[in-house]
């Protein structure tokens, strides 16, 4: 009879190790420079990398490689990478060499104590605009082998302690995708609205002769309010992060806006260990 309650308290361990150990998937929401020739794209990466890794939704000087989590509504404007210099709907914009902006997603997956691998790792897409012109999906790569690895922009941690960040930890950045890791940090992935000033590359103003800031314009005109939401998976387990992108005509409070983003104070988010 003594046997019992320990097989009792033997199972309700084992119920409860495994309810530690659910992968827990989290995912927000950052404007990142465009990765296709801004100068401040890869500061901008290894800022997000700094700031997910510490807590943080805010983190680098104010300028172009600042990354933050957006949280606020965005003009349509802002979602936009173009072929000359622009930033967040203005052309040309403050920052020399900068290529527009991309909305994109950051993701943490925690094992919490049991490991996990790049494998599992999958992204879509949608937007609520006609024809979902945003959408993606980047199944994971028991579907498409090699879609995802490990890289600079997708990053796993081998806690010291081997249950969390605070007690120190190994960054892994390269090779087998399938090394097991206590945590992945992803970031960059995204999509965007383009905007061309020549017809090779895809101009479509009808009106020769425009400025950039015009012919900029003319294609933020064809676009009107929308959602865009990045969902990240791992197996079964799932996270999201939706934009809200409003239409809005006058490029100064584009410019406006813009400023606020940029400006947002550091605000230090507490991470599930």
């Amino acid at each position: 009879m003594k046997k019992l309650p320990m097989a009792i308290i033997a199972i309700s361990l084992a119920a409860a190790m495994s309810a530690s150990a659910q992968v827990t998937v989290t995912v927000d929401a950052t404007m990142a420079p465009n990765a296709f020739g801004s100068p401040s794209y890869d500061t901008w990466a290894a800022n997000g990398i700094y700031a997910v890794e510490n807590g943080l939704t805010s983190y680098g000087a104010a300028g172009p490689a600042q990354f933050n989590v957006t949280t606020s509504p965005l003009p349509v404007a802002a979602n936009f990478v173009t072929g000359f210099n622009s930033w967040l709907g203005q052309a040309p914009g403050p920052y020399a060499g900068e290529l527009g902006n991309r909305a994109s997603f950051v993701a943490v997956i925690n094992g919490n104590g049991s490991l996990i691998n790049m494998n599992n790792f999958g992204m879509t897409m949608a937007s609520s605009d006609a024809g979902n012109a945003l959408g993606v999906s980047w199944p994971n790569n028991s579907i498409l082998p090699n879609d995802w690895t490990y890289d600079a922009g997708d990053i796993g941690l081998v806690f010291s302690n081997g249950l969390n960040i605070s007690g120190g930890y190994t960054v892994v950045n390269s090779g087998d995708p399938g090394q097991l890791v206590n945590e992945i940090i992803s970031i960059g992935a995204g999509n965007a609205y383009a905007s061309y000033d020549t017809l090779a590359t895809g101009d479509d103003d009808p009106n020769l002769g425009d400025t950039d800031q015009q012919i900029l314009n003319y294609d933020i005109a064809q676009v009107g309010s929308y959602d865009f939401t990045g969902a990240v998976t791992y197996g079964a387990d799932s996270g999201s992060a939706t934009f809200n992108f409003t239409a809005v005509p006058e490029p100064a409070t584009v410019a406006l806006v813009g400023a606020g983003l940029m400006g947002m104070l550091m605000v230090v988010r507490r991470r599930k260990a």
